[in-house]
């Protein structure tokens, strides 16, 4: 009597294939990263697909949706609309796993870069597919086409497997069976939910582990990445843990109390013909050096033998010893350094053109005061908004891979760093004084195809990276040398900088300082003397290089409010506090040196004291070394909640 009812387990197939599929790209993940697992307890890794059914259920319930709608239609319709209905629903589940399984491969790819799930900011990346084609080998291209198409018949052939290849019996069944089509959505709506709670389930759900990646391999990329587009788009600013007022207050204690009007004398005397002193306009050139992280410079703690070149320049140059990226992509790094405005979790202020047109900018300030403007990139500037960035920055003149030969384009991203700095050179020497001129290379980053071989070119990842660190490190070298036998060189300030870390060489997450610990020198012979060797000691980072900068131009009194500078602090004066209150051991006893990091997996937070990274999903601190007080993981949650306040204002 129950044969009729058969039918009825179509919607458990359904949810079983979902759970196979999601389960087998789980697995991918797990093997794949497998050097990710926990040096202590690497079996937790396997419980992810346990702790990730729940967010498996309910992206299933999304999916299951509309084919079960159909299916109810079918069943009011009649044994007529058996056939089309049933080619409807295949039709409809094919197309769905087509796009499923380009998404949860995606997440490979992304995780692999990133250490981050896939999320809107790397579906906004994909706006320019020509710039992430380019980067691929024919052979590499090929291959992924092949795996996907593998992918999509494979997978149709566990779906007709498990579901079947027909879901009505071959009668007709009563069309009264309709009347439970509420029954299902209900069920829908409850599976989506993730039970009867107050609160909708959310990635939180599954996270489980103190080790990171355990959360991250029980995460469902497909309901990840619907959460984060839709997020995206909110008003609402989600990291809010106190009053605004209150948050506010303690950044600016934290930023500016006790500062004061200190005051530098960085350059040298320059004396007009009756022997009166004045102070001319000094050059400015501005290095930002793809994925440059202190890993590989020697007077960081990093590899030795690796940069000798920027060792010598640090000899003679200010180095700042604790300075980190607060992103870890270059369209971030690029309005740090430029604009000084600090990265968000899971925004980038430069894809939203409305708000990156409130931030101020060297630039547009150099613009201001007489300089001439150049910029120089290798690669291409479509990539995630960049081009119309930079030119909204009003620089005079622009570079980017269409300047550059065929022959001069060795790399997969472009022109190698040595073709582009000694471009820039040549474009240097045509610009009157007093100029502006930045680069952005791009050698060190992966595939790290670098047209050099040095003992570390092997095939690990790590020492691929080390063998493009010592090519651009040889660039700069050569740009150097040449430079000096220009002109305008004595007349010329430097600023090296990374656009952002790197986990390599070190292989270590993007959450954990070390890779986000950048080298920013200073250097340049219009520096007084007493300069050379310097090692400031204070926290920052790269978004305050601006205010650090415009001191030594003499520019420091403009543009010191939110529509400008206002996150951007100078860590001479960081430095000069810091040193003026220290403990029994010389460590400082003030809360000035500060940097912080982040990405859409949490915040990180480095003083003198401590570092420790706040995941948003556990709402729980990791300490990664020393410690931080109340105090200071309060002062990093106030930073972030206002900063997000003033990028939502924008």
């Amino acid at each position: 009597m129950y044969k009729h009812l058969t039918f009825l387990v179509f919607p458990f197939r359904l949810l079983c294939f979902w759970l196979v599929f999601f389960g087998a790209f789980r697995l991918w993940f797990v093997l794949w990263f497998h050097n990710d697992w926990s040096a202590d307890q690497p079996e937790n890794v396997w419980w992810s697909f346990w702790h990730g059914l729940p967010l498996d259920v309910s992206f299933a319930a999304y999916l299951m949706a509309i084919p079960l709608i159909l299916w109810q239609i079918g069943v009011l319709l009649g044994i007529q609309s058996y056939g089309w209905v049933s080619k409807s629903i295949a039709i409809v589940n094919v197309v769905l796993f087509g796009v499923f399984v380009f998404v949860f491969g995606a997440n490979l790819f992304v995780y692999e870069e990133w250490q981050t799930p896939l999320n809107n900011r790397a579906v906004e990346y994909f706006k320019t597919p020509s710039a992430l084609l380019d980067s691929m080998s024919f052979v590499f291209k090929m291959a992924c086409v092949a795996l996907y198409g593998g992918g999509v018949w494979l997978i149709w052939k566990i779906y007709r497997l498990i579901v079947g290849q027909s879901i009505y019996p071959g009668k007709a069944i009563s069309r009264w069976h309709f009347l439970v089509l509420p029954v299902w959505l209900g069920l829908l709506v409850l599976a989506i939910r993730g039970g009867l709670g107050v609160m909708p389930i959310n990635e939180s759900a599954v996270y489980y582990s103190a080790h990171l990646f355990d959360n991250h391999a029980a995460t469902n990329p497909g309901w990840s990445v619907g959460h984060s587009l839709v997020e995206a788009r909110s008003t609402e600013n989600r990291y809010k843990i106190m009053e605004d007022a209150d948050a506010e207050k303690r950044i600016e204690n934290l930023k500016w109390g006790g500062l004061g009007e200190i005051k530098y004398r960085f350059r040298k005397i320059a004396y007009s013909s009756d022997s009166v002193p004045v102070e001319k306009p000094v050059n400015l050139v501005f290095l930002m050096l793809e994925s440059h992280t202190a890993q590989v410079i020697e007077e960081l703690e990093g590899r030795k033998g690796v940069c000798p070149n920027m060792s010598r320049l640090i000899q003679d140059g200010i180095l700042f010893e604790h300075v980190y990226g607060s992103g870890y992509r270059t369209d971030q790094g690029l309005v740090s350094i430029l604009a000084g405005y600090p990265a968000q979790p899971d925004q980038s202020i430069i894809l939203l053109d409305d708000k990156a047109s409130t931030l101020g900018s060297l630039p547009k300030l150099l613009k201001e005061n007489g300089y001439q403007s150049l910029f120089v990139y290798g690669g291409e500037l479509t990539f995630a908004n960049i081009g119309l960035w930079l030119t909204n920055q009003r620089f005079d003149k622009i570079i980017s891979e269409r300047d550059f030969s065929a022959e001069e384009k060795t790399q997969r991203w472009g022109a190698d760093d040595q073709m582009v700095l000694q471009r820039m050179l040549q474009e240097i020497n045509q610009l009157k004084p007093p100029f502006f001129a930045a680069t952005l290379t791009l050698s060190l980053h992966p595939p790290y195809d670098v047209p050099f071989k040095s003992q570390w070119a092997a095939n690990t990842d790590s020492e691929k990276f080390l063998n493009s660190a010592a090519f651009v490190d040889q660039a700069l070298g050569a740009f150097f040398q040449a430079a000096e036998k220009q002109p305008w060189f004595e007349h010329t300030i430097f600023v090296l900088v990374a656009d952002h870390g790197a986990s390599q060489p070190g292989a270590v997450g993007m959450d954990r300082p070390e890779s986000r610990h950048i080298p920013l020198i200073i250097y340049g012979k219009p520096l007084l003397d007493d300069w050379k060797g310097e090692r400031i000691k204070g926290y920052g980072n790269h978004h305050d290089i601006l205010n650090t900068i415009l001191p030594i131009l003499s520019l420091e009194k403009r543009q010191m409010d939110r529509k400008g500078l206002w996150w951007s602090r100078n860590l001479f004066d960081v430095h000069t506090m810091d040193l003026g209150r220290v403990n029994e051991n010389g460590k400082p006893m003030s809360q000035f040196g500060f940097a912080y990091y982040t990405n859409e997996n949490g915040l990180g937070w480095a003083t003198a004291h401590g570092k420790g990274f706040y995941e948003f999903k556990s709402k729980e601190w990791r300490i990664f070394e020393g410690q931080l007080t109340e105090d200071d993981k309060l002062n990093a949650l106030a930073y972030l909640q206002t900063l997000y306040n003033d990028f939502l204002a924008r």
